[in-house]
């Protein structure tokens, strides 16, 4: 299982960007759940703790294409240290207000808003560094298998904490914290050699459209769309599969299942050279996925749940890291954190939309939120086999434009 690993984590630099680049991310799993626990428990309406989390997840699509052009225009450095700085003091007054006499929903909800808005473009920030670190190399897979794995840590760890502190104290304590780690993880990263090293791109004639004038980014991002959407659908019937059993606390052991898959097949997927092109493993991984989701549907024992679970985990991570490793591949490299960032904003799209749907045909059966799953996750792989020709002609060369190829 080491592998490949133990030559990543031997690299100068590394070890520092690995580090506080997880420890920076960890509010990602915290500030969604900290805003809906906050908000309820100050205003009491889960109405509108919901309508926090939502434009929390709202303001994080909408920044992290901003940010991510951003870092490839001015550095890695001002962004990450500009907006880890101001999205701590937002947090920051989002505990004071909380600690306070004068409990406004309406401020909260501001407030959650802006701090999605102010999300660091981490996640789009590490990939590009690695993917410039380790450019001709096999560990640039190991890095992005990394990657995959930081985000299933990051989304048991961070719950987890959430957890402890409200176990001791209230949500302003949850926030203080998810500000102390957001400072100290994006700064760290900011100060690194390796950030110091990228400097920004020329500036050129640039398009306002960036990497989306280009089909082969184009055709990624609906796929990124469908294989997250198709996650959270699964963990939303989870928890409807769990209510309707009358064993609601099953749903967090099924979850947890399914992340111990995803981190050991990332795991196993970073650790050695696997066969054929990123686009090729894209279209087989989600072809699996989809079939995987499908057979959650037939059975209703948890025991046997549980096992598939786990199965299709094994293929989760390694589908995210293809995923991400087609658009570095494809994405044009003065772009190529801008690229990353509207990844990840179709991502928070397409769990927004599965989050949605999901909840809408599960209210009485389990079955069609799995089915829904299947369906956006095989409907993916068609997406990417479809476009195994425009994303192979750009891995073998620049792309043209849109504009300028037609």
């Amino acid at each position: 299982m080491i592998g490949h690993y133990r030559t990543f984590f031997a690299r100068p630099g590394v070890p520092w960007l690995a580090s506080f680049g997880l420890v920076g991310r960890l509010p990602n799993g915290m500030l969604s759940l900290v805003f809906v626990l906050a908000t309820a428990e100050s205003t009491g309406s889960y109405a509108i703790a919901g309508a926090a989390a939502a434009c929390y997840t709202v303001g994080t699509a909408l920044g992290n294409p901003l940010w991510s052009r951003g870092v490839d225009r001015l550095g890695a450095r001002a962004v990450l240290a500009g907006t880890g700085i101001a999205q701590s003091a937002l947090l920051l007054v989002a505990a004071a207000v909380l600690t306070g006499e004068d409990r406004s929903a309406v401020l909260l909800v501001l407030l959650a808003a802006l701090c999605g808005v102010l999300l660091p473009p981490l996640n789009a920030v590490m990939r590009s560094l690695w993917s410039r670190m380790f450019s001709g190399s096999e560990l640039k897979t190991t890095a992005f298998a990394y990657e995959s794995v930081v985000t299933d840590l990051v989304f048991i760890v961070g719950p987890f904490l959430v957890a402890a502190v409200m176990a001791v104290a209230d949500p302003g304590l949850a926030l203080v914290a998810a500000a102390v780690a957001t400072a100290v993880g994006c700064v760290l990263v900011a100060v690194s050699p390796q950030a110091k090293a990228v400097p920004p791109a020329e500036q050129g004639d640039r398009h306002w459209l960036g990497p989306l004038r280009f089909r082969a980014v184009l055709g990624l991002l609906p796929v990124g769309f469908l294989l997250i959407g198709s996650i959270v659908a699964i963990e939303v019937t989870l928890v409807s599969f769990a209510d309707i059993r009358g064993t609601p606390s099953l749903s967090g052991v099924l979850i947890a299942v399914l992340s111990v898959g995803g981190v050991a097949g990332g795991l196993y997927w970073g650790a050695r050279r696997q066969p054929g092109t990123h686009v090729q493993q894209l279209v087989v991984l989600l072809g699996a996925l989809g079939a995987g989701w499908g057979l959650l549907a037939v059975t209703r024992n948890p025991w046997v749940l549980g096992g598939l679970l786990l199965l299709a985990g094994l293929v989760l991570n390694p589908a995210i890291t293809a995923q991400f490793s087609a658009m570095d591949d494809v994405a044009p490299p003065e772009m190529i954190t801008e690229s990353f960032g509207w990844l990840n904003a179709m991502t928070s799209a397409g769990s927004a939309a599965g989050a949605t749907l999901a909840g809408l045909l599960v209210s009485e059966r389990a079955e069609p939120g799995f089915l829904l799953a299947a369906g956006m996750c095989l409907l993916g792989c068609l997406v990417a086999a479809a476009f195994q020709g425009p994303w192979r002609s750009a891995g073998a060369a620049p792309e043209e434009p849109v504009e300028q190829a037609s």
